[in-house]
């Protein structure tokens, strides 16, 4: 309970109970001191009668001159002579012209005293008057003989006096000592003022009031030569430097944290007790939990609705890697349709302080590789069936060599037809690949009105009965582009209107601006693409029907080549339809492409 005290407090609860020990240790001494002042006062009174009686010039004078202190000094006073005989007492007999008889004196302690040691002092009750007295005996010679002078005083009043002098000792005592008290409060009050003052300034900032720990200043010390305010400079100084370091420990994070924000990886750090100390936004959404809940908290304890499995996986790998004081990897994938690949690396901090585990999402690398399997195996596919006609038509030139001239020329027909498709594809293939590899030099400005009228003449050049209407906001719209690929996306959409259309075909192009993006509507009315298919349609080598593809000379790398180039112009692409009332594509498209801003 002392402990929680305040230092003021502490100090006027020591002074309080100095103050009672110091009376309770006053109240004994100062009794035993004033019996020994009356002590020492009754016995140099008696020394002093003592040499008054030692100047007489006899017996009878002894006698008178005891006889005039007997009002003055003491209540009772007696001589003892040499043998034992009680010579005078103020209380006892007479005087010896009226025949005073002495008689012998009963043995007391204080004149058996007075003998061993010249002066002897007791308290004692009279046999005589039957109360207290104090008594004091002293020797003293008178014509060569040894007497001893004994006195009486009531011990009564040496109560009073003894008792009205520890009063007053007490009283005088609790007075200065209350001066004393109230001179140290203040004279401590006065020099501990400068560091409450300090506690007032620096409290705000203790309570979180403050963000930073103001400059203290004393409002009564001034100079500069004074121990508080050298204290408080250096205080400030110390302050300030400390504030200056944390602000560049804060400056230093906040551009960690941005670096870390900003890469594409998942990065979280936890100390020994898999506590998390910092997690940044890619890794809270891979792991699918709160940032704010989880920091402070052991990594997955807050997370009721997490990627448990990738969670699972992250809290062992954190485990093992503070074991065994090693960086140790590992892959997950989760999801069905649509899988998801994570690489995750973990290292062990310094000094067994934490771990830290790095989260990289490699679903697009291994996407690129499913895509380039895929791609090997369709254009593998897609080569073999031309390759495997044109080997067959050439091994019946060559085995049979009488064949008509009907023959031979429908046999030519399909050869060339095969070598056709091979060259369209091969064709489509080199396109996709100018595409990807396109160079921002190539982009240029260019009117997206006057482009969409050239593909249509373009298109009504082959299908001549093919009905294309363009409506347009304005008449004029500018947008950076590279005119020659981007008017052949919008061919390969007019085309695919026009070829899966029941002729004449029916095609609507809608074209309106909102603020700084163009919105481009191809809209058929033919055949429709099935619901399962429209996800499919602008992946590469995929065909809705594969049949009719063939018949046609599709390839299913047309829709591919259309997202490519839209892609590279900034833009998206998407597509709704319903079977039997035709295809709509959506376009959107940047008035200003990234490169000429």
């Amino acid at each position: 309970m002392f402990g929680e005290l305040t230092f003021r407090k502490k100090i006027i609860l020591s002074q309080i109970v100095s103050f009672i020990i110091f009376f309770a240790a006053l109240f004994p001494f100062v009794e035993k001191m004033a019996a020994l002042l009356v002590r020492d006062s009754l016995i140099e009174s008696t020394t002093d009668l003592k040499d008054n009686l030692e100047r007489a010039g006899s017996q009878k004078e002894l006698i008178q001159s005891l006889k005039k202190q007997e009002y003055f000094a003491f209540f009772r006073m007696s001589i003892i002579d040499d043998k034992g005989m009680v010579i005078f007492d103020t209380h006892m007999g007479k005087l010896l012209g009226d025949k005073f008889q002495p008689y012998s004196f009963t043995e007391h302690s204080e004149v058996q005293e007075a003998r061993e040691k010249g002066v002897g002092y007791v308290i004692a009750t009279s046999d005589t008057f039957g109360q207290k007295f104090a008594y004091v005996t002293e020797t003293f010679n008178f014509q060569g003989k040894s007497y001893i002078l004994r006195t009486a005083f009531p011990y009564k009043q040496i109560q009073d006096l003894t008792e009205n002098f520890e009063i007053g000792v007490l009283i005088f005592s609790f007075i200065v000592l209350l001066f004393f008290n109230a001179l140290i409060w203040f004279i401590f009050n006065r020099l501990t003022r400068p560091i409450y003052e300090v506690i007032d300034v620096i409290t705000p900032y203790q309570k979180g009031e403050l963000a930073e720990l103001p400059e203290i200043t004393l409002r009564r010390t001034t100079r500069s030569t004074d121990d508080f305010q050298r204290l408080v400079s250096a205080f400030n100084s110390l302050s300030k430097r400390i504030q200056e370091q944390i602000n560049d420990l804060k400056k230093e994070r906040n551009e960690k944290e941005a670096i870390l924000e900003s890469l594409g990886e998942g990065v979280i750090a936890v100390n020994e007790r898999m506590d998390v100390l910092y997690i940044n936004f890619i890794a809270c959404k891979m792991l699918g939990i709160n940032r704010q809940e989880s920091l402070g908290s052991v990594l997955g304890s807050k997370a009721e609705k997490a990627n448990t499995g990738l969670l699972q996986k992250c809290q062992t790998l954190l485990s093992l890697c503070q074991e065994q004081g090693k960086i140790l990897t590992d892959s997950f994938y989760f999801g069905q349709e649509k899988k998801i690949y994570i690489d995750l690396i973990a290292a062990p901090k310094a000094q067994g302080t934490g771990a830290i585990i790095v989260l990289q999402d490699k679903t697009n690398h291994y996407r690129v590789l499913e895509m380039g399997k895929d791609f090997v195996a369709n254009a593998s596919h897609e080569l073999r069936t031309p390759i495997t006609i044109i080997k067959g038509y050439a091994e019946t030139l060559h085995d049979m060599a009488d064949l008509s001239p009907t023959q031979l020329a429908e046999i030519t027909e399909k050869i060339g037809r095969s070598c056709i498709r091979m060259e369209n594809l091969v064709k489509n293939l080199l396109t996709l690949a100018d595409i990807e590899n396109l160079p921002e030099g190539r982009f240029q400005d260019c009117d997206l009105v006057a482009l969409l009228e050239n593909c249509r003449h373009t298109v009504r050049s082959v299908y001549q009965d093919a009905q294309i209407d363009i409506k347009k906001d304005v008449e004029d719209i500018l947008i950076g582009a590279d005119a020659g690929i981007l008017e052949l996306a919008f061919i390969n959409l007019l085309d695919n209107a026009a070829k899966y259309s029941e002729p004449p075909a029916i095609i609507s192009i809608n074209l309106s601006v909102k603020e700084e993006e163009v919105y481009i509507e191809i809209r058929d009315q033919g055949r429709g693409i099935p619901s399962e298919d429209i996800d499919h349609i602008f992946q590469r080598f995929y065909r809705v029907d594969k049949t009719h593809s063939r018949k046609l000379g599709g390839a299913g790398l047309g829709l591919s080549i259309v997202k490519t180039i839209i892609a590279k112009h900034d833009g998206t692409i998407t597509a709704t339809s319903e079977i039997g009332k035709g295809t709509t594509f959506t376009i959107t498209l940047p008035l200003r492409h990234h490169s000429r801003m």
